[in-house]
């Protein structure tokens, strides 16, 4: 069984990076351990990078409000060089590794702003996005998300976005796509995909939750199924919160069904007992009536891993459960590094 002390090691030396995090914007209290109110957390928490979903189409982007958005995100990193630097390449992850700083990869959570016009791919990729989730959970041009009633699956524009995407560099990220849309986008790429915070269906029935068929798709490409703990996806029990083991339980079912090297972890947004956070949940809810299933904001993601502070809590438990230094150390981060590799130019 590993000590403290070697999931401290690996935990350290591993370049971690969270699949899936969003709300730069939203406070987090200070600490006596951290006196910040967002970056510091992040920095402390040892994550190297994460996936910054800029814009996301809870309620649909114009491109004009998405370059808002990303001209917003960008000076908000400009304000705290000492923290944070906005990743375009493999090496900027690297530097923030190296700087003790966290690397933002920006990115979107639907395509809505890209229309039927694949030119605006462009426009995204050169203002910094590196990853570009297909959908959001609705149609758009591209396809189906996973709450429409009936996916009819990737459009020649979806087909011809996700070959511009593959000629740019920018990864194709299949969260919140409907089954048939998400298989035929997988089958589509010529590059490696991922989804960037999903649990598995098998294990929990929830229609954010890939199926086997799906999971295998990714993996096929060279891809990572970002793993997401939130409690609504990863309980056992509906209404009981899960643990930190239940949801290596999903971690497990995925190297185990298609290898270590497709798994990742993205957590899609802690919250804390802040007002903001009230507030950007009861709009939220508007959009998603009962996306949080009961749950409130201290348990929305699943106990022992719901903080930026419990990311060496996961260490540990990936350890105690029997994954070796080098396969932990893949699934914090070096999985999804191995697809920006292969896919950013």
């Amino acid at each position: 069984m590993a000590t403290t002390n070697d999931a401290a090691t690996v935990h350290g030396e591993a370049v971690i990076i969270d699949g899936l995090f969003c709300k730069t914007y939203s406070p987090i209290p200070p600490t006596p351990e951290v006196d910040d109110m967002m970056l510091g957390h992040i920095v402390a928490s040892g994550v190297t990078a994460f996936n910054d979903s800029v814009v996301a189409d809870s309620y649909p982007h114009s491109l004009e409000s998405a370059i808002s958005a990303l001209y917003h995100e960008h000076v908000m990193v400009q304000a705290f060089p000492d923290e944070a630097l906005i990743v375009r390449s493999v090496e900027d992850i690297l530097e923030a590794k190296r700087s003790g700083r966290v690397g933002v990869i920006l990115s979107t959570q639907g395509l809505h702003a890209m229309g039927e016009d694949t030119r605006r791919l462009w426009v995204l990729y050169e203002l910094g996005v590196r990853i570009a989730q297909i959908t959001y959970n609705e149609r758009n041009a591209l396809g189906c998300g996973c709450r429409e009633p009936v996916d009819t699956g990737l459009t020649r524009i979806g087909q011809k976005a996700i070959e511009e995407m593959n000629l740019l560099g920018l990864v194709v990220d299949l969260s919140h796509a409907g089954h048939r849309t998400a298989m035929e986008a997988a089958m589509h790429s010529k590059q490696p995909v991922i989804a960037s915070h999903s649990s598995v269906r098998e294990l929990n029935p929830h229609p954010r939750n890939l199926s086997d068929e799906l999971i295998r798709a990714i993996a096929d490409t060279g891809g990572v199924v970002g793993l997401c703990p939130h409690s609504i996806f990863v309980e056992k029990q509906r209404g009981v919160r899960p643990t930190v083991d239940d949801f290596i339980d999903h971690v497990e079912y995925v190297a185990q069904l298609v290898g270590i090297d497709h798994v990742g972890i993205g957590t899609d947004n802690f919250q804390y007992e802040t007002h903001f956070t009230h507030v950007g949940r009861r709009s939220f809810e508007r959009t998603y009536p009962g996306f949080f299933g009961g749950y409130g904001t201290e348990e929305k993601h699943a106990e022992g891993f719901s903080r930026w502070s419990d990311w060496p809590n996961l260490t540990a438990a990936l350890l105690r459960r029997g994954f070796s230094a080098e396969q932990t150390k893949k699934v914090l981060g070096e999985n999804f590094l191995r697809v920006f590799r292969a896919v950013w130019k």
